[in-house]
């Protein structure tokens, strides 16, 4: 089983690939330190394969984001997603894997979104388990990330006890998406700071950021504008880049590309603006101190 370690590479600041960003993402190579790409669209069963993820690679670090490994689902996982999870990894020399904490598929049926779980014991010990055999297939480290959800869940824990009882368990990586905490805190109306202050920070290897759209009360995560947004989603970055070491931070950006490539760059500036801040634990070599809000 790969573990995490302090040997883990900091990669930087990028942007989530995406075919509809491709020709500004190399006009501007020297501004973007790192690519995520969605896994399941460069396996070898989808018509072009693996071959245009090891073209990036040449280029970039890769970090592979899988969509339909379905790790809270009852029953195995398809072998076939495993396999191929395994063969992009080694493809690309990938230094991490992730995927969701949640459920894709029912009875073998592809549900067509990101399901959350159950907050239950029994929902933990199961997804530990999953977690801990894809990890030991793996060969590298393996990251969760925490998803939004519609409405409260039924459970005997609270949502940050919950993933933090997943990731522990599982000895496995967090992937924390940013925008997810700031969503489901303000709609549920819970101290983002607070949960943060629960999670095993030590635990955090990469961070998601995307900028969402308000509709009334609620943020719905859209993926679909600068994080300017809501720019209280800085300030969370900074509070865990004080805290801990980060691996990369992705910038998402899923549907209503600007017409200025510009726009994403200035997140990624900010962003590394942030971690490159005095005091900033992002660099390598350096322990977490206790996270305490001030």
């Amino acid at each position: 089983m790969a573990r995490l370690s302090s040997d883990l590479p900091c990669l930087g600041v990028g942007l989530g690939f995406r075919r509809e960003l491709r020709e500004p993402i190399f006009e501007h190579i020297e501004a973007i330190d790192v690519l995520e790409i969605v896994a399941d669209h460069f396996f070898n069963y989808v018509p072009e394969g693996q071959t245009p993820a090891v073209e990036l690679a040449e280029k970039f670090p890769l970090l592979p984001h899988g969509l339909e490994l379905n790790i809270g689902a009852h029953g195995d996982f398809d072998p076939r997603n495993v396999e191929e999870a395994v063969s992009l990894t080694e493809a690309v020399s990938a230094p991490w894997y992730s995927d969701h904490l949640c459920f894709t598929q029912a009875q073998g049926l592809e549900i067509g979104q990101l399901t959350p779980l159950p907050h239950t014991r029994a929902t933990v010990e199961r997804c530990v388990a999953k977690a801990r055999a894809f990890q030991d297939q793996l060969g590298v480290p393996f990251l969760l990330e925490n998803i939004t959800r519609a409405f409260p869940l039924p459970g005997e824990m609270d949502e940050v006890s919950f993933v933090r009882a997943v990731i522990e368990g599982a000895d496995c990586g967090l992937l924390l998406d940013l925008t997810n905490l700031f969503i489901n805190a303000h709609n549920f109306e819970y101290d983002a700071y607070a949960y943060l202050d629960e999670l095993p920070l030590e635990r955090v290897v990469q961070i998601h950021l995307a900028g969402s759209v308000r509709r009334g009360e609620r943020w719905m995560d859209s993926h679909s504008h600068s994080i300017e947004e809501h720019p209280e989603v800085w300030e969370l970055l900074d509070y865990v880049a004080q805290r801990t070491r980060i691996g990369a931070v992705i910038i998402e950006r899923d549907q209503n590309y600007p017409d200025d490539f510009g726009e994403l760059l200035a997140d990624i500036r900010t962003a590394q603006s942030i971690l490159g801040k005095p005091g900033s634990l992002s660099r390598p070599g350096l322990e977490a101190p206790g996270a305490h809000r001030h």
